[in-house]
């Protein structure tokens, strides 16, 4: 019965605005020794244990940029995972066939996020300790709400997903 008053209706459709939740993982146990950090860990859920060494300025990074076609002046969004620059392939007018694009960097569709590097430093075990072999060290980058959370000297469990990134970037 109540499908049937619910198709009834017309449709109106309804933008609803939910809120962003960042879920955190506290505690976890599973701590991942950085000479273990492999190739078989990228893009897996990993927790590395070790003292700050380094923290870069905090930088906005684009998350979403906004772009206006040259041809027909519609506008869209793009979103750009991870930072990385990427150019629209074809403009969302259906009857516009433009191919070029200029960024509008202070559009209201361009959105930005606190964006930080820091170098964790292993902690080296009496136990494990290699004679004269230099501490393994990983970059880490934090986000939104993560930034200026840590200086040098630190002692931090970081938990996240482990990639690969050119160093060329």
């Amino acid at each position: 019965v109540l499908v049937a008053e619910e198709a009834s209706q017309p449709f109106a459709p309804t933008l609803i605005d939910f809120p962003y939740i960042q879920a955190r993982v506290i505690n976890y146990d599973k701590i991942t020794p950085l000479m273990n950090l492999k190739a078989s860990c990228f893009g897996k859920f990993v927790a590395i244990r070790g003292t700050v060494v380094r923290v870069s300025n905090v930088k906005p990074m684009v998350t979403k940029m906004a772009f206006t076609c040259n041809l027909c002046g519609e506008a869209q969004s793009v979103a750009l995972p991870d930072g990385k620059y990427k150019i629209p392939s074809k403009c969302p007018a259906p009857e516009c066939r433009g191919r070029s694009f200029t960024p509008q960097r202070s559009s209201p569709l361009t959105t930005t996020m606190d964006w930080q590097s820091v170098r964790i430093q292993e902690i080296m075990d009496d136990d494990f300790r290699e004679a004269g072999r230099i501490p393994r060290t990983v970059e880490c980058e934090l986000t939104a709400d993560l930034v200026d959370s840590c200086v040098p000297g630190d002692l931090v469990t970081v938990t996240g997903i482990a990639k690969v990134v050119n160093s060329e970037e």
